[in-house]
């Protein structure tokens, strides 16, 4: 890996660039995936709230489930080709690009199933840009700072997501005429912020785009294709020799298909259950937003002394009780409350699982390894939306399909108690 060396590790320059990329991919899974589209779908270009819900959860789990069974193989290229700069601007670009060609999402003129063939393909890219986002974590710092770059990179993902619902609500949801005269018979007051998604997704990831490691372009044509998949059954046996990564993959499986779940359906559980319009589920959105930032940028500090294994613990048990009184309130107010203080958890669960893997993983395949720990996400992550999307159907009730996703949380932490404890920096 002869070019990493030339990087720079801890340059604050490389540092912001790569910080920064979680604040623009952000948009991707706050508009498209959770808030504002996933609304749109079931609520407008669908003529049926449950059957909406149902193909949208398919298409989220689905695509989930295929960018998991890519990952490895898109690690192990990544690795062995020096790829990893090609394959991220490639697959930004590609779910950047289906974000602004979503302005033309228009009511009655295309098949509900077109448009969700356009979120599944948009949806593997987001994932697999994800892999190459993550394996760059070993290159931009050092160990010791792992937990404050990760989780500040969450708390700016976030930070990016309240910026940019605030601009599009200020702009062109909130006035009667926006300087655009947008036609709201139409839905263009809610489609613009699918176009405004795609072009912040480009604007903000150029940054990484310039300061991330040249690769050897060159490599591609000496590349043997049997080359990934030796990889990957080398590094198959290589986990099994890597019994508490094996143990601590397992847990996060069930926990983060259960966070992938509620990021879903979130606006759709917002709609069908407590009745909020796009207006009220803007506002759910910036303040759950905002209550991640805040708990990603805390708790990383206490991470840093405690070790990553007890913030995923505690975050565990404390989304699993919020989550139960979700389930028996009524009053609308309240559920956004709860939704704020479940959020506090959301940003250091997953910066923490990140840093707990990172520590552990050798340097010379952290592509490949940061592969399957996408595919440890992944691979059952149809199970959580689909289940949810499913019982919700049958049953016709939101509630038991959101009741069925927290079993998820529960196997999660029981597994998660088998986990050896990662030594605090404190203890370094």
């Amino acid at each position: 890996m002869k070019n990493e060396s030339k990087i720079n590790i801890g340059s604050p320059v490389l540092q912001f660039s790569w910080s920064l990329y979680d604040w623009a991919n952000s948009a991707w899974s706050a508009i498209i995936i959770t808030f504002i589209f996933s609304r749109y779908f079931v609520d407008v270009l669908s003529n049926d709230p449950n059957t909406g819900t149902l193909i949208w959860t398919w298409t989220i789990g689905l695509s989930s489930f295929i960018a998991a069974l890519a990952s490895p193989i898109v690690g192990s290229i990544s690795d062995a080709s020096n790829g990893a700069k090609q394959w991220l601007i490639v697959t930004t670009c590609l779910y950047s690009i289906i974000a602004i060609g979503l302005w033309f999402a228009v009511p009655d003129h295309l098949p509900l199933l077109v448009f969700a063939c356009i979120i599944f393909i948009g949806n593997i890219a987001y994932e697999i840009s994800q892999i190459i986002y993550n394996g760059q974590l070993k290159l931009v710092t050092n160990p010791t700072n792992y937990a404050k770059i990760s989780g500040l990179a969450w708390a700016l993902g976030y930070a990016g997501t309240v910026v940019i619902f605030g601009v599009y609500y200020a702009l062109f949801f909130l006035p009667e005429e926006s300087f655009l005269n947008l036609n709201h018979e139409n839905f263009e007051h809610i489609r613009i912020s699918f176009l405004m998604t795609g072009l912040w997704i480009i604007v903000f990831s150029a940054p990484l785009f310039v300061c991330m490691q040249k690769s050897k372009i060159h490599t591609y044509k000496n590349l043997n294709l049997k080359t990934p998949f030796i990889s990957l059954k080398n590094t198959f046996s290589e986990i099994r020799n890597y019994q508490n990564l094996a143990i601590f993959l397992l847990a996060r499986l069930f926990y983060t298909d259960g966070i992938n779940a509620i990021f879903a359906v979130a606006a759709i559980y917002a709609t069908l259950v407590f009745n909020m319009d796009t207006n009220q589920i803007i506002m759910l959105a910036i303040g759950t937003n905002v209550a991640a930032g805040l708990g990603s940028s805390i708790l990383c500090f206490i991470e840093h002394h405690v070790g990553s294994r007890s913030i995923i613990l505690v975050s565990l048990v404390a989304i699993t009780l919020i989550s139960i009184i979700i389930l028996i309130i009524s009053e609308p107010l309240t559920f956004v409350l709860l939704a704020m203080a479940l959020s506090l958890f959301f940003g250091p669960i997953q910066s923490a699982s990140r840093v707990y893997f990172a520590k552990a993983i050798p340097d010379s395949k952290k592509y490949e390894f940061f592969g399957f720990y996408s595919f440890s996400g992944k691979v059952s992550a149809f199970i959580g939306p689909t289940l949810f999307g499913t019982v919700t159907f049958l049953l016709a009730s939101p509630k038991a399909g959101m009741a069925s996703v927290l079993i998820l949380f529960v196997i999660g932490f029981f597994i998660m108690l088998k986990v050896e404890p990662d030594s605090s920096d404190d203890n370094r």
